[in-house]
């Protein structure tokens, strides 16, 4: 091999080792990138995990607020039921009794009036 030859190819040589060397630089600046990433999704991956326990928190007080409101409700409701069972009761006592003091007095209205008849029919 000719002195031009080799000087060329060390020329090249030369300037592939170089290229390798900004290559390396280049992927050591992207592994320090990738790592710099990597503790900003732990970082993420923190928050994530603390935000979804604050609102687990802030979800069982909401839910026991909601479950003494429900229970509340529930016992205002058995109560109203209750006194709507003994006004019913009432009313239908009421009811009976009105009834049957209605029939007493239909029933001696419509035996004076058959008397009444049975009077008019005898009388010439």
């Amino acid at each position: 091999m000719d002195a031009e030859t080799r000087a060329y190819l060390d020329q090249v040589l030369g300037a592939l080792r170089e290229d390798f060397g900004m290559l390396r630089g280049e992927f050591g600046t992207l592994h320090g990138e990738f790592g710099t990433v990597r503790g900003e999704f732990e970082l993420l991956r923190q928050e994530v995990r603390e935000t979804a326990a604050e609102t687990r928190r802030h979800f069982d007080v909401v839910a026991e607020d909601l479950r003494h409101d429900i229970r509340g409700i529930a016992e205002g409701v058995i109560g109203l039921s209750e006194r709507v069972d003994r006004l019913g009761s009432g009313l239908r006592t009421e009811m009976d009794e009105r009834f049957a003091a209605t029939h007493a007095v239909l029933r001696v209205a419509f035996q004076e009036v058959r008397r009444d008849i049975e009077g008019l029919r005898a009388s010439p």
